[in-house]
């Protein structure tokens, strides 16, 4: 059962936050997690091409990333990307390509002045809003 609320250390977001901007103007990229429903940890990976508009995941970054978690015995609970130019939507194109039914996609907005991060579910090309804490 997929969890409908998540905590996430403030931490965790300004390391999402610091990388995605290093990748500004491409989309930056990230698997996050934790235990239970408690977000702790953020990997960022990286992409085979660099388009500003889509992500393609480099397979080798992938699987060293799910031995880490792994190691560390953690839940990979979610996906994070940037959105350079958008809101924190999912697009057309995250709603068809999307293919982790079962973990959470957090998509940050650097389109405006103040970052927006908002978590969400695809399944079914069906969009699911998640609520969340941030956690000190």
């Amino acid at each position: 059962m997929k969890p409908s609320y998540y905590s996430i250390r403030h931490h965790v977001i300004n390391e999402m936050k610091a990388y995605c901007l290093e990748q500004y103007p491409q989309e930056g990229y990230g698997f996050l997690a934790g235990r239970d429903y408690m977000i702790t940890h953020f990997f960022p990976i990286q992409s085979q091409n660099h388009c500003s508009c889509s992500w393609e995941l480099e397979p080798r970054s992938y699987l060293d990333i799910i031995k880490q978690i792994r190691h560390l015995q953690l839940d990979w609970l979610g996906v994070v990307h940037s959105h350079p130019v958008s809101q924190a939507y999912p697009s057309a194109r995250d709603i068809t390509g999307w293919h982790f039914h079962e973990k959470s996609l957090w998509i940050l907005s650097l389109k405006d002045k103040e970052i927006q991060l908002c978590p969400y579910y695809i399944q079914e090309k069906k969009i699911h809003p998640i609520m969340f804490e941030i956690i000190e």
